[in-house]
């Protein structure tokens, strides 16, 4: 009797993972891949959902795995970012921004889309207010510092690289990229079905998304602390851990941080793909122009 009542958590969480791995399966009917690949604050998440809107299934910064994928990016293992590429047809935010020339590789029929700001000081106050909300040390990593106040030079030189950077690997290869400016509005809809499928070929008769802005931010005292406590608390554990994988952690911890990421990764991706399906069955039909 004792051996049972002690052996049915395991044989839960065993049945538990088994289900999840089970509908985390990639799909078998992946688009060819579209990564949004503008920095932050460029209006990567509203591409995001608009290639949503459109059908496609995306992995994007609201996902808990993709602060942990930058961690990996950053410490040159690219086999979980390559694992994620599975499971999804859109792509956006980081740590994506710096894996344009390995997925266009990787995905000879992808297409890339570089977002911008039309006013680089714009962009530059919209990430002073999102840097502001807490440090991150792999700010450091994309923008060189963790924070803009003091350092807005170094800021937009990031900016203007990565931007050059992307022009001059796609500069013979138009036919795999377009530039999107957020600020443009509706009219991103004609850039944006250029380069993924729009129904039936033409533009969808619904306004182009503007998300992630500074309104979604602000809900009322109770919402946005806890918003901000766990922001916290998952920033400092996937900080913790990654240090521990990468720096040289104690074998037995690190053991441990590996096996709970992997039954955390597997059920996220189910969740994920049951949200999927779901949003898909519950979508009403896109009207074109």
């Amino acid at each position: 009797m004792r051996f049972w009542l002690a052996s049915t958590p395991v044989l839960l969480l065993s049945a538990v993972l088994i289900v999840a791995n089970w509908i985390a399966k990639p799909l078998s009917t992946l688009r060819p891949k579209v990564f949004v690949i503008g920095l932050s604050k460029t209006g990567t998440t509203s591409i995001g959902d608009a290639l949503a809107l459109l059908g496609y299934k995306r992995l994007g910064w609201k996902d808990i795995r993709s602060r942990h994928l930058v961690h990996t990016w950053a410490n040159g293992d690219y086999g979980a970012l390559i694992d994620q590429t599975r499971f999804y047809d859109a792509f956006e935010d980081l740590p994506w921004p710096r894996m344009f020339r390995e997925m266009a590789e990787l995905y000879p029929d992808a297409k890339f889309i570089l977002s911008l700001r039309r006013d680089e000081q714009v962009w530059l106050e919209s990430m002073r207010r999102h840097v502001g909300r807490g440090a991150w040390q792999p700010y450091a990593w994309f923008y060189g510092a963790t924070e803009v106040e003091g350092n807005e030079a170094t800021v937009l030189s990031a900016y203007r690289n990565h931007t050059a950077d992307v022009r001059e690997f796609f500069a013979d290869k138009q036919e795999r990229y377009a530039e999107m400016n957020i600020d443009d509005g509706d009219r991103n809809w004609d850039t944006l079905c250029s380069v993924a499928e729009c129904p039936q070929g033409r533009i969808p008769a619904v306004p182009f998304p503007k998300s992630n802005t500074a309104t979604h931010w602000n809900h009322n005292v109770l919402i946005d602390f806890m918003h901000w406590l766990w922001s916290w608390t998952i920033t400092r554990i996937e900080e913790w851990s990654a240090a521990s994988y990468y720096l040289g952690g104690r074998p037995n911890t690190n053991v441990i941080l590996r096996a709970c990421w992997s039954v955390i990764d597997v059920i996220e991706q189910a969740c994920s793909e049951l949200y999927f399906k779901l949003a898909v069955q519950q979508q009403a039909p896109l009207e074109v122009r």
